[in-house]
């Protein structure tokens, strides 16, 4: 049996070991890049910020995704196959898929309301959105990474909310250490 602060101490190994190569020059071109096609093929500013909500409400979507994903299998004491997560992220990610476009008219409304009650800046979208994209890439790379890993059973002995929360605080870490670096605005 592991006590909670070893899992969490695995769980802080891990994730360093996954970020510590990752390029956040490549992280943010990625970002840039996606950004860019989202303006071009934008009517107005309206219609940018629109296009990033959707995406951020898609990567949140996906979030919830990924903690049932954790639950059902780590969260059960068990360690999931790889196949079992690409499927299930795939088939979740189809579901999300449609579901945002079904309520994209909602959604949209919903939006334009904020913008106009918190005076909603580009930067503060465009920021947010890059957050949510690094947020959602480190959660599936993180599930993926820890599963192929020969110990994954570890943090099988710990209370499972302690060990998804200390998982979804160092995502937020990394996310903002990468994001922090970015130069997102032209």
């Amino acid at each position: 049996m592991k006590t909670q602060q070893e899992i969490n101490s695995y769980i802080e190994q891990l994730m360093f070991l996954l970020t510590e190569k990752a390029n956040a020059a490549q992280f943010e071109k990625t970002i840039k890049q996606n950004l860019a096609t989202k303006k071009q093929s934008a009517t107005d500013e309206q219609d940018f910020f629109d296009r990033l909500m959707l995406n951020i409400t898609y990567f949140v979507e996906n979030k919830a995704a990924w903690v049932k994903i954790l639950k059902d299998t780590y969260g059960q004491r068990k360690v999931p196959a790889i196949s079992y997560i690409e499927s299930e992220s795939l088939a979740q990610q189809m579901r999300i898929r449609q579901f945002v476009s079904e309520k994209m008219d909602d959604y949209t409304k919903m939006f334009h309301s904020q913008y106009k009650a918190l005076n909603v800046t580009e930067e503060a979208v465009v920021y947010d959105y890059a957050y949510a994209s690094v947020e959602h890439a480190l959660r599936f790379d993180f599930l993926t990474y820890l599963t192929m890993q020969p110990q994954a059973s570890t943090i099988l002995d710990g209370d499972f909310e302690e060990t998804l929360r200390i998982i979804e605080g160092y995502i937020a870490y990394y996310a903002d250490q990468f994001v922090n670096q970015m130069e997102l605005m032209e």
